[in-house]
């Protein structure tokens, strides 16, 4: 049965989180996925690669100094948009290669996801769920990997879907390695292996996918770290329009091992203008004051989100320069109160 929507808490998580897990950060990953492809598509790493020294100068396989991914996913999309007769057009990358190179980059981290999802120390996510989460709250990861989802599996307190229908609301703006689109996968396997979220959006309910491989070679529905998204599918529109309103609405928000990438501007957009109408209902008399809450290892990330955030009128903010394994280890030792 679902639970009754009682809490005003939104839990921002980023890929500091997933850190907990052995899961690299947006600086390490395309390194990581780029190591698992080697030893098993050689030639596409290749050919990342070439890329990667055309739009890298300084950029070196043998040294292995790969680029912020986030970084690499923007310069990519601006290398699509001004590849073009009317602009600055490319005969050694057109753009067609560019799609492909940015295909292969988002199918190889995929797949480094997946094989991590085997080995993942989840004890933290695991405090994190049984000390801190309750009926009501909503949880919106930016991260593609299947840890929280796995944690909250076996969570027997809490259930959780991606609408506002049980105890836990899971919003993924940027998607997941499990979503895929259901028109693209074999019918067979699409019965058997997927559940619906939508008519069009289907959830691989399972941390890995040893039992129906056939999946290896289906895109996932994600959404590549880049200023300007293209959301095609009405339920990544809806999905953001939630995060809005949870962010919104929330008396406290949370933001662990999350950074605010500069990279992604539409994201700050939209934290950023939900936190200004929060503050707004919060002026009017309409709710509470806001409680925000940043726990993140790296200092810098405090004058990031008090930039974001506008601190003033009711709007309590607490920077916790810890990293999340610490930060729920001290709640369930009840040295921090929530």
């Amino acid at each position: 049965m679902a639970g009754k929507r009682i809490s005003s808490r939104v839990f921002i998580l980023g890929a500091g989180v997933s850190a907990s897990c052995g899961i690299p950060v947006a600086q390490n990953i395309l390194r990581a996925a780029m190591d698992h492809l080697e030893n098993n598509d050689g030639a596409t790493r290749d050919k990342i690669h070439k890329l990667l020294d055309y739009l890298y100068p300084n950029f070196n396989s043998a040294l292995r100094n790969y680029p912020n991914i986030e970084d690499f996913m923007n310069l990519l999309q601006m290398a699509q948009q001004v590849n073009s007769e009317d602009f600055i057009e490319s005969s050694i990358w057109p753009a067609v290669d560019l799609r492909e190179i940015e295909a292969s980059v988002l199918q190889a981290v995929t797949d480094y996801l997946w094989a991590q999802m085997k080995n993942c120390n989840l004890e933290a996510m695991k405090k994190f769920a049984k000390h801190i989460l309750r009926e009501g709250d909503t949880i919106i990861t930016f991260n593609w990997d299947v840890t929280m989802e796995k944690v909250l599996d076996d969570e027997d307190e809490l259930t959780f879907w991606y609408e506002p229908t049980t105890e836990v609301l899971l919003l993924k703006p940027h998607g997941s390695i499990d979503w895929f689109k259901r028109a693209e996968v074999p019918a067979d396997v699409a019965n058997k292996a997927l559940r619906k979220i939508d008519d069009e959006l289907s959830v691989y309910p399972e941390s890995t996918l040893a039992k129906h491989k056939a999946l290896k070679t289906q895109p996932p529905v994600i959404v590549p770290p880049i200023a300007m998204k293209d959301f095609t599918l009405p339920f990544l529109r809806k999905t953001w329009k939630r995060v809005y309103r949870a962010v919104s609405q929330a008396t406290d928000v949370y933001f662990i091992g999350y950074s605010l990438p500069k990279e992604d501007q539409f994201a700050r957009l939209v934290l950023s203008r939900a936190l200004r109408n929060n503050r707004l209902k919060a002026h009017r008399g309409e709710k509470k004051g806001l409680r925000i809450r940043v726990v993140n290892p790296d200092e810098a990330a405090q004058q990031t989100f008090i930039r974001l955030v506008g601190v003033g009128f009711k709007t309590h903010f607490e920077f916790f320069h810890t990293t999340f394994d610490r930060f729920v280890q001290s709640v369930a030792e009840s040295l921090i109160t929530l």
